[in-house]
């Protein structure tokens, strides 16, 4: 039994990256099936399947998964795919399409707790999200997730970030630029060089969002720090929606349009330009979350 996302997760395979918990009564199942090969939905897309609370999608060489009602997920292992491969796929898009199901957006984004609630890092690949969550837990802050943060909109309308679980999926040259190496770290896939760190602080209760940064990698000699206007807020978050294209397929789009509106309208977010020259991570996280507290002051009422 383990917890990620606020759930408590049951697993017959061992999920090594996720903290593990007293039996309880699970909230997803995650378990070995004999799933057919025609058990998805009407919506067809390359390797996927979809329709409304159920989601299958066939990773060839690795086996198919089947998500439903968001409180199950069943998985069929091809001859050769060893459990690295499948724990992958679970912690990913299996998992992000259960969120989904259990209306809760996962946003391709770190994220870390300050003392004005959650702060979420978003980026294409190579953007420097790993180094900047580095920076960000060496300013003493704690971290809800490294890759993908789960986004939830309470009953007052206060936009949430639902924690993931205590540990970074970083590449070796991540490791090493952060002052860390591989040694003894379990590997994300054995076919990759990408591990899993423990981290030593960890939030794991949702809270209230206070910003949300988009961060770029550029030419550029210095950092650069700008705010957004409110067509480039929709824009920007709706398209860090992890596995997006999943909202279609299962019939989510005006519900994840709803939720992007919302939080918009509650929270601070900015575009972060990283510059080429080499700057210490932590020094561009405190000058991020310096130009966070400015922005406020000046918005505030």
């Amino acid at each position: 039994m383990y917890s990620a996302y606020g759930l408590a997760i049951q697993s017959d395979i061992a999920l090594p990256a996720l903290t593990r918990i007293e039996p309880t009564t699970p909230n997803i199942t995650i378990a070995a099936a004999n799933i057919p090969a025609d058990a998805g939905g009407k919506t067809k897309f390359r390797n996927w399947e979809a329709e409304p609370n159920r989601f299958l999608s066939h990773f060839f060489g690795i086996g198919r998964f089947l998500v439903t009602g968001g409180d199950t997920i069943h998985y069929t292992p091809e001859d050769g795919a060893d459990d690295t491969q499948i724990i992958s796929i679970l912690l990913g898009t299996a998992l992000a399409a259960a969120l989904m199901q259990r209306r809760i957006l996962p946003i391709h984004s770190c994220s870390v707790l300050t003392d004005k609630g959650a702060v979420l890092v978003m980026g294409r690949s190579g953007a420097g999200k790993s180094t900047m969550l580095g920076g960000l837990l060496a300013l003493d802050l704690p971290m809800l997730a490294d890759d993908v943060t789960g986004l939830d909109v309470d009953a007052a309308g206060i936009p949430m970030a639902i924690p993931g679980f205590p540990a970074m999926r970083l590449w070796e040259d991540s490791l090493t630029e952060l002052g860390h190496t591989s040694d003894g770290l379990a590997q994300v896939r054995r076919d990759i060089s990408k591990f899993y760190l423990p981290v030593s602080k960890f939030h794991g209760a949702p809270e209230p969002i206070r910003a949300i940064i988009h961060l770029t990698a550029s030419n550029e000699s210095e950092a650069r720090i700008e705010t957004m206007n409110q067509a480039e807020r929709v824009e920007c978050l709706s398209r860090f929606i992890f596995r997006k294209k999943f909202i279609d397929g299962m019939g989510m789009r005006r519900f994840a349009f709803q939720q992007v509106a919302k939080t918009i309208n509650h929270v601070t977010l900015l575009r972060v330009t990283r510059p080429a020259a080499t700057i210490e991570p932590k020094q561009l996280a405190q000058t991020m979350l310096d130009q966070i507290a400015e922005t406020e002051a000046a918005t505030a009422p």
